[in-house]
């Protein structure tokens, strides 16, 4: 019943708090028949679907992007809390208890907030073009809700409207086919009635305009191409991609450290932002990422207290050129330890110490540091409420998404190379050339790699390519053999194909008998 419950809160309790740092007070409990008379209270209800997204897919379930990162050949158990090394070791798949347990209720919630917002919202008297915004603004977000559900889990249910009372939640399944369409058409609502980027105020840049609706298009496109083969979505993905490319809206940032809170707290919604999530100085508004990336410390000059649940491979690490503005910009391997003020040593991660900890000088834990999520400043260590954006999506990945559309339609043009070669030079990496269409998709997925570690986008990528269950093992027989410190004595026991899904969780699939579980998957 948690499943019901979790929905039925969010129709009866609606205790909306807020998801950016803007002027506007908490949304809390209204009686139905006052919902929504307002197109203020309108506006707070949309923000209470942005707070619901970043409940469901922020940093406070940092366990949806960790079990993501740990379960490719990018991310490896640094400490065994939270089982992460079983994840890793993709041990007890098939155990419906043992899933995304938290992804599917959390992002149930952030639709029934959408459904509400738009069963609600039609009696509000207000701007019709503002009102046709906000609408955008929640099918945007339960756009993006169900494409990582449908991912994770196959075909979800559909709810036809917003759950009001106890009754009528016996809903089927609804088909892959019919989960994309549905994201399709929100995203399509969404191009159509968000304003461009540029139009918005600058209290107000942090809502994702037209472009974001488009970028998401050419993404849900290219990810249906890969795992169905149509040429057509191919076709779709690169002319969606490309609308963004020309509306001059998003650039790459120049300097790829800019992006990162770490080194430019100025940097949130910037030019190469497609969509964020907000944090600020809020009471309950943290990210709770940083605490996971590979760092046991406490320590006031690089921000809140860390531990070191997982972080990057020491392979994936060694891969990056030393050229590469990504490897100093993404990694942290050193810094000074102190005692009021006064520099006490200086802790290097080693990767020839194979993650043994502390290493030969003196480092924490069995992994480089990720940074992409770090907040260094002062507020940060004495607050404890480190407030670095999370990237949903950057200018960068519609570059590649486009370069490997274009690749995949008509091989490696020049089209292809420019966009790919773009976020090359980006990171101070010469262009490429003279490749196969096979080399070229095979780079654009290592440039995919160097460039979003970290932001829990690699397994998508890995799976929907079918590259995922062969990494994985390639990284598990390298890691045993040069006697990587996390992986001694453990083994791989799951390699997962293409067609893997997650079992359903137990109190879900249980609360709703008009489910079916997913089979089990059987290992390559």
């Amino acid at each position: 019943m948690k499943f019901i419950k979790y929905l039925f809160f969010a129709i009866v309790a609606p205790f909306f708090t807020q998801c950016t740092d803007l002027t506007e007070e908490p949304y809390t409990f209204l009686a139905p028949g006052t919902f929504y008379k307002t197109a203020e209270e309108l506006n707070m209800a949309v923000v209470s679907v942005y707070d619901a997204y970043q409940y469901a897919f922020g940093g406070s379930n940092y366990k949806y992007h960790m079990y993501l990162e740990v379960l490719t050949d990018f991310g490896a158990p640094a400490y065994a809390k939270d089982d992460v090394h079983l994840w890793n070791a993709w041990t007890d798949v098939n155990n419906p208890s043992r899933t995304f347990s938290d992804t599917w209720p959390r992002a149930f919630a952030v639709i029934n907030k959408a459904n509400i917002v738009l069963g609600r919202g039609e009696g509000v008297s207000m701007d019709e073009t503002l009102k046709k915004q906000y609408f955008a603004e929640a099918r945007f977000l339960r756009a993006l809700a169900y494409y990582n559900l449908v991912r994770i889990f196959g075909g979800v249910p559909i709810p036809e409207t917003y759950t009001s009372s106890m009754e009528g939640l016996e809903i089927p399944r609804k088909t892959v086919a019919e989960n994309y369409d549905y994201i399709i058409a929100d995203l399509e609502y969404a191009e159509a009635n968000l304003p461009l980027k540029s139009a918005y105020a600058a209290t107000d840049k942090w809502r994702p305009g037209k472009g974001a609706a488009q970028a998401f298009l050419g993404e849900v496109y290219l990810t249906r191409a890969s795992m169905e083969g149509n040429s057509s979505y191919y076709q779709k993905s690169k002319e969606y991609s490309g609308k963004v490319i020309a509306s001059g809206e998003y650039q790459l940032e120049p300097d790829f450290k800019n992006l990162w809170f770490w080194w430019n707290t100025a940097n949130k919604n910037g030019k190469e932002s497609i969509f964020e999530i907000q944090y600020g100085q809020l009471s309950g508004e943290y990210n709770n990422l940083h605490v996971m990336f590979g760092v046991n410390i406490t320590e006031a000059s690089i921000g809140c207290y860390m531990y070191r649940r997982y972080g990057p491979t020491i392979q994936a690490y060694e891969s990056y050129s030393n050229q590469d503005a990504r490897k100093e910009g993404t990694f942290l391997t050193k810094f000074n330890r102190t005692s009021n003020g006064v520099v006490t040593g200086t802790l290097e991660f080693v990767a020839a110490d194979n993650g043994f900890y502390p290493g030969s000088k003196g480092w924490n834990t069995a992994s480089p540091g990720n940074i992409k999520f770090y907040d260094r400043t002062p507020e940060s260590a004495t607050l404890k409420m480190p407030q670095a954006n999370i990237y949903v999506m950057r200018y960068a990945d519609v570059l590649l998404n486009y370069a490997e559309a274009e690749n995949q339609l008509n091989g490696p043009t020049a089209d292809a190379l420019a966009k790919f070669n773009a976020v090359r030079n980006r990171s101070n990496l010469e262009s490429l050339s003279g490749m196969t269409k096979q080399e070229l998709d095979d780079y654009i997925f290592r440039e995919r790699g160097w460039e979003f570690i970290g932001e829990s986008q690699l397994y998508y990528d890995e799976i929907r390519t079918d590259r995922l269950g062969k990494r994985v093992k390639a990284n598990w027989d390298d890691a045993l053999a040069r006697g990587i410190y996390m992986y001694k004595g453990a083994k791989l026991d799951f390699v997962p194909k293409k067609s893997f899904l997650w079992k359903i969780p137990t109190y879900d699939l249980d609360s709703n008998p008009a489910m079916v579980q997913n089979p089990d998957n059987v290992s390559d």
